[in-house]
């Protein structure tokens, strides 16, 4: 009996400590294979709507090269995380196969090695408050098929 209690003990302690430090994460993005764990920040009438376009080539050391190239949307690294939306300038994140990757403050990001078969390569652009911007509801994004072959 007193080891079931001490067993039930460690239990309990051991999911408490795992919910708190899992739910304390305001970053943590597990579970959401898209960028939703931000609000959206719909993009009003009267500003430039941005759009992104983005390449993905191999490099000569066998590693992939992703270039983003951004319109009327300037990377703000310096201002990320303020609390006012904005329209035309903030980070992007990227995602491959729809995991989230990384965040980007620039136009170059190394993917290294990409697994065989088909990737996708997706690229989502956020204000500066995080949010991810959309305009008339659908995602300021763009994405591209990867097919890495042996």
């Amino acid at each position: 009996m007193k080891r079931l209690r001490s067993f039930l003990l460690f239990f309990i302690l051991f999911l408490g400590f795992f919910y708190y430090y899992t739910s304390q994460n305001p970053h943590n993005h597990a579970g959401a294979k898209n960028h939703m764990n931000h609000s959206y920040v719909e993009i009003p009438q009267g500003y430039e709507v941005p759009d992104v376009n983005i390449s993905v080539t191999q490099e000569q050391s066998g590693t992939w090269l992703l270039k983003v190239q951004p319109n009327h949307f300037t990377f703000a690294p310096e201002k990320v995380g303020q609390k006012e939306p904005s329209y035309n300038e903030g980070h992007a994140h990227l995602y491959v196969n729809g995991e989230k990757i990384n965040r980007l403050y620039g136009q170059y990001y190394n993917l290294g090695s990409l697994k065989e078969g088909q990737n996708e390569i997706k690229v989502t652009l956020h204000s500066n408050n995080h949010g991810a911007l959309v305009y008339k509801g659908k995602p300021i994004q763009n994405s591209t098929i990867v097919d890495v072959t042996s």
